[in-house]
This record gives structure tokens, C-alpha cells and sequence, in this order.
């Protein structure tokens, strides 16, 4: 699953707006974040990792049902009544009492029963507990061990939000407004449509049937068995599924039409509101491919006969992998001509991993919430790495650490949790869905994993573990399993460590040489941390990439013992410990090493250069380098313009600019910044040229917008003018531009400027160009025209299927003016967090503090917090607001550090 919120660039970064969750991509749109740092400690003693749990068995698996009434199979016909926003339903469950019992439990929300029988003979009592969300039904006599028939019909309630069954509507191309019903289930959302076992263990085969208007088409996990129209309505009746979790139930109906495609054998059907079906063709083709490449990494193919692609108008800010009928926010997965790269990227990426979820997730499922991390982080992965391999003009792995250094951010906090983390309630599940730990960092974790054992032995242990729990669960032990089986290694041994313990470490080099002037490094480690000491005395067994010189191919070296000594090299060659900058970990050299490693930094592999960038800035937040040694790096990037690597310098510029608004030093530093990007912009110039790779592109764009920010006269002078062709002609600039040129207008904007481009938007003539053109006009840096801009995110000019829109734009106006979108969010919160569903507690306790610290005041933000967000999420909120104090602490450390550094030139 994803869940995104869309972002107008060029504060958004494309990729799998990972996640692409507001919980993906809200920390792509703060202003810009102080790295992360590690704490002044001592090192830690050598000890075991974390012993790894159990394999999955079915008695010992976590829950809060009894498992001695299991299904087997449920047959479910609904009724919906979209008018009344109520829906009737009958319900079949053939059931496994595996020992004599006289009352059967299981899941329900919202849903009243009647008519309840077992084996046909009517029960004693139903007792349902909205509260605990479950239905008791006793019997008349306890029944024996077997098989017996639970029978009864029930109604219940269509939902507004993206939860259970539920209705989107929607504007349509023709202007015509139009009705979906949809279903998201994960994690515990089945129980709002049909009585049900919902948790994960408890796999079971599922025939759904829907009777809707005629005209409507209906979708599920399975082909169509029957359609019946009886006057002005249709029942449509699936064939069974094969055993699954209820979470992955899905259904949608519609006026809806689709195209197709075969892919060898599996009927591909791409669905869309009516009129809006050839805009998935990419989609589609993109399936093809993927599920081809998937059969093959995998070696098991695709399970079902058939996979459909939903596109929803609205309804939920991501997508999620129902088994055979994937659904996606339309945005995630049609393309219109105004669509971007960005777009196409993100397309292709989310479809990446959705479609990994088939496998790794559906196919075979994590026994208990706990392990959610073995369907997100083995998606995350394996869509990075298809889009990689499909698209290596991306430049995709260079891209993603991006991600990988939000996620070591977020898990430098004190707060941090593992990536296993214990879920005591399935009704709590929701908190282990963190996207910078449980996506970003699994991802990584699984990355690095993957380069230590090699990728042959990496994927015929993937291979064993899908063969060995096909149609079955599985916990991380299972996973450690058949890659210890492939590898040969002791992979719990090693692996626990990262999976059962927070945070990661900071290994440290010293060197020392002989008379010939061999190397000699001495390696240790300690818990990177913002602030304070590792009570815990972390360890991990560290799989290090070792590179001596600029062109040798790297080394592995698995780190185990503190002080362990190891041959690199000639004295004065550069040196990294993180080659290719695969590793999850942070490296600190000595002074004479991080010396050759700036002497011969243009010289470097491009994403060396980028493991020594991200590790330097970590280290001057922390105070334990100066800034000048990072600045020295800057100076020693050349004539390079490896995209990542400066989109990493610009970022940490951000930083410096954004915190310095408002200070005495702030025009020294803008100046100072744009003396470092406009080299790079020149050498890029306005315009594309020819075999130019999308990666280059987004540089450009990327510069365009900071000196734009940074006050650049002669960008803005020339944004301005093609702001002003565009007025004229709207073909003046290409879809890919109009973002940062019209974010750098909008800036600046005074009134008449900022109401011809709200004319624009108003006549957007599609979502993309919609979500593009009022993302600008939230950019606005006079005070009035921004308090209009806040009234424009609210008002009825965001169409329903857009309603995510608002909060993403709330988010852009923070960047510029704190105080107004903090009271526009307070203030309207449940219209702003109501397209996240169940996951508005997620982002008011952790994102909320992250988008607001540099305005609003520490304890008011608590206070807020602490006041809409559920008592048992204080770990969450307390991470949020670990964030903010770190934060704020940092802002004055790399203010007195940046001045100082100017006033020395």
C-alpha cells in the first residue's frame, strides 16, 4: 500500500511519492530539514544482535480472535442503497470449529445482523460491540468439532472516507457529476462491508456479489462469473478467490469502461470513469512489462487469471494491492497530455510496487501487523529496483536516496523504533505503517542485504521464501530462513540486528601507516544519534562496501567487533566505506583521509560522491565537523553535474537560507548560495538538449526554483517572461516547466499578477494542470495575497475527486508563511485530514510538528497534538516533537556556523 499526498514541485520531489503516504511525501514539502547528526558517545561493547521471533504458525500467531473457529470460505452479496448511504447484505461463512464451541467470534463494525443461523437452526444470541468491533454469536448448544455453516443477513453503513465500502464522487470530463463505490480495507476496514475474520492469519476464499445500477460496471478480485440485469439493476457475481486475508477484499462499481491487454495468459484490464479509459495506455503497458519481469524474478507466476488496474476519482490519496484488483488515486495511474515526466515516473514506480505486493503481500502475507515491514519494505525495494532496471536513465538508485536519507533522519531520534515493532492490537495497526521507517528504511536495510549476499543468492532466497509460504503467512524469521538457506550465512545472526533494534550506526575510521605507506584502518562503531547517549549499547554486524582510489571495484567486509583492523589501500588514495552508497549507516574519517577524499573529489564515482555529501552534512548539524569542511566538498564538485549530488548541496543550501530568513546574515547567504548554483544553471541553461536524461531536466528545474527563491533578478526577470507567453499562448511552456517557472512568478506576484494566475488555474482543463497551477499560487510571499490563497485551497474551486489537494496545499503556503496555514489547519482540520481516513492520527501526531516547527511554538504545537491524537499514539507524537526541539536547536547551531563562515571569506 501507498498513501501520497500530491505536492506541487518544485517543493515535491518525484519518485514513488512513497510511498509515496501524505505519510510519504508530507516531509518532501517541509521547509528544508537539518540533517541528522550523531552524539558525542562512547562506543558501545561488542554484543548479539537481537535474537530473531519465531517462524509463522497459525495457534501462535498474534490476534485478539480465538482460533478455535476458523472460515473456510465466505459467500457475501450486498445491496447498496448510494441515496440512503446504507447498504443490505447476506452472508455465508462455511467455518472449521476445530474443537467443540458454543460461541463463535469475529470482526464487525457499524453492522447489524439478523436472521443468524448455524447449519441452518437459529443461534441463541448476537451480540455485537461497536466499540471493540467484534460480534459474539452464542449458540444453543456448543457444536461439535467439523464443519459447519454460519448463515445470516445484515446491514450497514456506506462510508464517506476512504474506508470500508465507501462513495466517491466525482466531477467527469464532460463537466457531468458522477457516483463510484470503491473499498479499502487494509488494515482493519473489511468489518465496516461484511462480518468477517479480520486478521491476517486468517486466510479464507471469498464470492462476492454487488447488485448496482445497470449501467454501472462492477470490479473485483476475481473474473466475473455471472452478470444478471433484472429491469433497471445488474448483479454481478465473481468467481471465487483462492485463500486470502480479508484486507485484500476489494470491490468498486461504477459507471466505468476499460482497456486491455494480455499478458501471456493474464487478462491486464486498465479501469477508468467513463471517457477517461485510454488515458491508462501507459498504465497498461507498464503492466505488461512488470508482471513479465516479475513472473521471471520470482520463478513463480502470477497466481490469478486476471489483474485489474482501478483508477478511484479521489477517494484515497494512494493505492492499495487487492489481490487481482488494485486500486489507485487516479492521479497514480492515468496520464493526461499535460502530464509530466514526474508523472510518468511516478506512475510506473507506484504500479512497481503494487504489483511486487501480488507476490509479497498477497500471495504470501505477514502473520501479524508486526511484520507489515515484509509487504512495504520488500515492495518499496522491489519497485525501486524494477524501475531502476527498466528506466536507467532515471538514474532511479541515485534518486532514492533522497528517501534514504528522510528515513536515517527520522530514525537519528531518540524515539525512533525498529522496524518490527509490536502491535498488541490489530485496532492500533495503523501506527506501524510509518513511512520513513517501515517503507524507506526496510527498503535500504533490504538494498544493502541484498549487495552483501550477491543478487543471485539474494533472489533464490526470495524465491524459496514465496515457494515455501505461497497462500500462506510468514513472519521476518521465515524471510531470514531461506536467505540464510541460499547464502549459506548465519543471515538471523546478522539481520536481527536491523530489523529488531532502532536506529543505525556511525562507523568511524582511523588510520594509521607503515613505512611503505600501506593503509591501516581501525574501525569502530556507536548508535548515530541526534541528541543524547544509546542507553542500549547498540551493535549491528555492518556489511561495508570498501573503495581505496577512485576506480577500484569495492570490497565487502562485514563489521563485527570494535577496533577490528582491516587493509585499504595506499595512504593518501581516497577512501569510502559506504561505496555506491548502498549502505544504511553513516561513515566519519580522520582528518587526513576526509583530505584525499576532498582532493580527489571530482574524481569520484558519482554516488561515492554522494555517501561523503550526505555523511558531511549529518556531521556539521551534529557540530562534530565545521561547516567549512562541507563547503569544501561544494568548491570540489567541478564541472560535474551529477543531479543527486546537487540536489544535495541545494537542499542543505535551503537549509541554511530558510533558517537564516529574517537575521541579519540572511542576504550574505542568499548571495552566497546563488554564487554556487548559478554555475551550475548556466552550464544547464533554460532549455533541454538533446539525449538530456529526465534526472538533468529536474536539476535544471530544481536551480531554476532556488535562485528564483534566492532572489536571483535575471531568473525571476525571465520567468516573468514566459510567464507572459503563457498568459498569451498556453503551449508557451512545456508541462514539465510550468511548476517551477510559475512558482517563481507566483513568489513575487502582486495582485494583478496573482489573479491572472488564478484565472489559469480556474480554467485548468484537467487535474494535473489543476493540482499544478493552484500548487503555485500557494507560493505567494506577500501576506494578503497569501491569506487570498488559503481561501482558494478551501473553496469549492478543488473539485470532490481533488479533496486531497487542500491539505497538500496548506502544506506549500507553511513554507512561506507559518502562522496563517497553522491557523487555517487548526481551524479546519477534519475537512483537511478527512481524504487520509484512519491515518489522520499518523500525520497529526508526526508529519504536523514536522511542517509547522519553524513558526508556530513548540509547546502550542504539543498542545494540539497531544488533543486530536489518540493517548496510545505517544510514541508517535513524541517523535514528532522530538523532531521540532531538535529542529530548533539545530537552526541556531548553523546559524552562528554560516555566519561565521561568510564573515571569514
Amino acid at each position: 500500500m501507498i498513501f501520497t499526498v500530491h505536492l506541487p514541485a518544485p517543493v515535491a520531489v518525484s519518485s514513488l511519492l512513497l510511498y509515496s503516504l501524505l505519510l510519504l511525501s508530507l516531509s518532501l514539502s517541509l521547509p528544508p530539514p537539518a540533517r541528522a547528526a550523531p552524539a558525542a558517545a562512547a562506543a558501545p561493547p561488542a554484543s548479539a544482535a537481537p535474537a530473531a521471533e519465531p517462524p509463522f504458525a497459525f495457534d501462535t500467531a498474534p490476534g485478539r480472535l480465538p482460533k478455535d473457529v476458523v472460515p473456510l470460505d465466505y459467500t457475501v452479496a450486498i445491496v447498496p442503497d448510494v441515496a440512503a448511504m446504507r447498504f443490505s447484505g447476506t452472508e455465508s461463512v462455511n467455518l472449521r470449529f476445530r474443537s467443540s464451541a458454543a460461541v463463535i467470534r469475529f470482526n464487525s463494525l457499524n453492522e447489524s445482523l439478523q436472521r443468524v443461523r448455524l447449519d441452518g437452526r437459529p443461534v441463541k444470541a448476537v451480540a455485537s460491540d461497536d466499540a471493540g468491533q467484534t460480534t459474539s454469536v452464542t449458540l444453543r448448544e456448543a457444536a461439535a468439532a467439523g464443519l459447519h455453516t454460519l448463515t445470516f443477513a445484515y446491514d450497514g453503513k456506506i462510508e464517506t472516507l476512504s474506508r470500508g465500502l465507501f462513495v466517491q464522487p466525482y466531477v467527469g470530463q464532460d463537466g457531468k457529476h458522477g457516483l463510484m463505490l470503491s473499498t479499502k480495507m487494509e488494515s482493519t476496514d473489511a468489518r465496516r462491508m461484511f462480518p468477517c475474520w479480520d486478521e491476517p492469519a486468517f486466510r479464507a476464499t471469498f464470492q462476492l456479489s454487488i447488485t448496482v445500477p445497470a449501467e454501472w460496471t462492477a470490479v473485483s478480485n476475481m473474473p466475473v462469473a455471472l452478470r444478471a440485469v433484472n429491469g433497471r439493476y445488474a448483479t454481478t457475481t465473481f468467481m471465487r478467490s483462492p485463500r486470502m486475508p480479508s484486507y485484500l477484499v476489494e470491490l468498486t462499481a461504477g459507471d466505468m469502461a476499460a482497456i486491455s491487454a494480455d499478458g501471456d495468459g493474464v487478462q491486464l484490464d486498465v479501469w477508468a470513469a467513463r471517457g477517461r479509459e485510454h488515458q491508462g495506455e501507459t498504465a497498461l503497458a507498464n503492466a505488461r512489462q512488470i508482471l513479465a519481469d516479475y513472473d521471471n524474478y520470482f520463478d513463480y507466476r502470477y497466481p490469478l487469471p486476471k489483474l485489474d488496474l482501478i483508477a478511484i476519482p479521489g477517494g484515497f490519496t494512494g493505492a492499495m494491492e487487492n489481490w487481482g484488483a488494485i486500486t489507485f488515486n487516479d492521479q497514480l495511474l492515468l496520464l493526461s497530455p499535460s502530464s509530466t515526466t514526474s508523472s510518468r515516473q511516478t506512475v510506473f514506480s507506484v504500479q512497481a510496487h503494487e504489483m511486487a505486493h501480488q507476490w509479497s503481500g498477497d500471495l504470501v502475507t505477514m502473520g501479524w501487523w508486526d511484520d507489515v515491514w515484509l509487504n512495504e519494505s520488500f515492495a518499496s525495494w522491489m519497485s525501486a529496483k524494477e524501475t531502476a532496471t527498466r528506466n536507467p536513465g532515471w538514474h532511479w538508485w541515485e534518486g532514492m536516496d533522497a528517501e534514504k536519507e528522510d528515513a536515517m533522519t527520522a530514525d537519528a531520534l531518540p524515539a525512533s523504533h525498529a522496524i518490527q515493532q509490536h502491535v498488541t492490537d490489530e485496532l492500533q495497526a495503523t501506527a506501524a505503517f510509518d513511512p520513513q521507517i517501515t517503507y524507506r528504511k526496510g527498503q535500504a536495510i533490504l538494498r544493502m542485504f541484498e549487495a552483501y549476499l550477491g543478487p543471485e543468492a539474494f533472489r533464490s532466497g526470495i524465491r524459496r521464501y514465496i515457494r515455501g509460504h505461497a497462500f500462506s503467512n510468514a513472519t521476518t524469521a521465515d524471510l531470514w530462513a531461506a536467505l540464510g538457506a541460499a547464502s549459506g550465512k548465519d543471515i538471523a545472526a546478522i539481520l536481527a540486528g536491523w530489523t529488531e533494534q532502532a536506529g543505525y550506526p556511525l562507523v568511524t575510521a582511523a588510520v594509521s601507516c607503515d613505512a611503505a605507506g600501506a593503509r591501516t584502518l581501525r574501525l569502530s562503531q556507536r548508535r548515530f544519534l541526534l541528541v543524547g547517549t544509546d542507553p542500549t549499547a547498540s551493535h549491528w554486524s555492518i556489511p561495508l562496501e570498501l573503495r581505496s582510489g577512485t576506480n577500484a571495484e569495492p570490497r565487502a567486509l562485514l563489521l563485527t567487533q570494535d577496533a577490528q583492523r582491516v587493509q585499504a589501500g595506499r595512504c593518501g588514495e581516497p577512501l569510502s566505506l559506504n561505496a555506491d552508497a548502498i549502505g544504511y549507516y553513516r561513515v566519519s574519517y580522520d582528518a587526513a583521509t576526509f583530505e584525499a577524499n576532498t582532493r580527489a573529489f571530482d574524481h569520484l564515482a558519482d554516488a561515492d560522491r554522494i555517501a561523503l555529501l550526505d555523511d558531511e552534512w549529518a556531521l556539521v548539524g551534529s557540530g562534530s565537523a565545521p561547516l567549512s569542511a562541507y563547503l569544501a566538498l561544494i568548491a570540489a564538485m567541478g564541472e560535474d553535474l551529477d543531479t543527486r549530488a546537487w540536489q544535495q548541496i541545494t537542499a542543505a543550501l535551503e537549509t541554511i537560507e530558510y533558517d537564516e530568513r529574517g537575521t541579519p546574515g540572511h542576504d550574505a547567504v542568499a548571495a552566497y548560495a546563488r554564487s554556487i548554483a548559478g554555475p551550475v544553471f548556466r552550464r544547464l541553461g533554460w532549455g533541454s538538449k538533446p539525449g538530456e536524461t529526465p534526472d538533468v531536466q529536474q536539476l535544471r528545474r530544481t536551480v531554476i526554483a532556488d535562485l528564483g527563491a534566492w532572489g536571483d533578478t535575471a531568473v525571476i526577470d525571465e520567468a516573468r517572461r514566459r510567464f507572459a507567453a503563457f498568459v498569451r499562448d498556453r503551449n508557451a511552456i512545456a508541462p514539465d516547466d510550468q511548476e517551477v517557472i510559475l512558482a517563481v512568478v507566483a513568489q513575487y506576484a502582486d495582485a494583478a499578477t496573482f489573479a491572472q494566475l488564478h484565472v489559469i488555474a480556474r480554467m485548468a482543463s484537467d487535474e494535473s494542470e489543476l493540482r499544478r497551477y493552484y500548487g503555485a499560487l500557494m507560493s505567494v510571499r506577500d501576506a494578503a495575497l497569501a491569506a487570498q490563497a488559503a481561501r482558494l485551497a478551501l473553496s469549492k474551486e478543488i473539485p470532490p475527486q481533488a479533496s486531497s489537494l487542500r491539505m497538500s496545499l496548506i502544506v506549500r503556503l507553511a513554507a512561506e508563511h507559518q502562522a496563517l496555514s497553522w491557523a487555517v489547519f487548526t481551524q479546519n482540520a477534519p475537512l483537511l485530514l478527512a481524504p487520509f481516513a484512519r491515518y489522520g492520527p499518523l500525520i497529526s501526531a508526526q508529519q504536523v510538528p514536522r511542517i509547522f516547527w519553524s513558526g508556530v511554538a513548540a509547546g502550542e504545537i504539543e498542545s494540539w497534538v497531544r488533543a486530536h491524537v489518540p493517548a496510545e499514539m505517544a510514541s508517535n507524537i513524541e517523535r514528532g516533537m522530538q523532531t521540532v526541539r531538535f529542529k530548533l536547536s539545530q537552526k541556531q547551531l548553523l546559524l552562528a556556523a554560516a555566519d561565521a563562515y561568510l564573515r571569514s571569506r
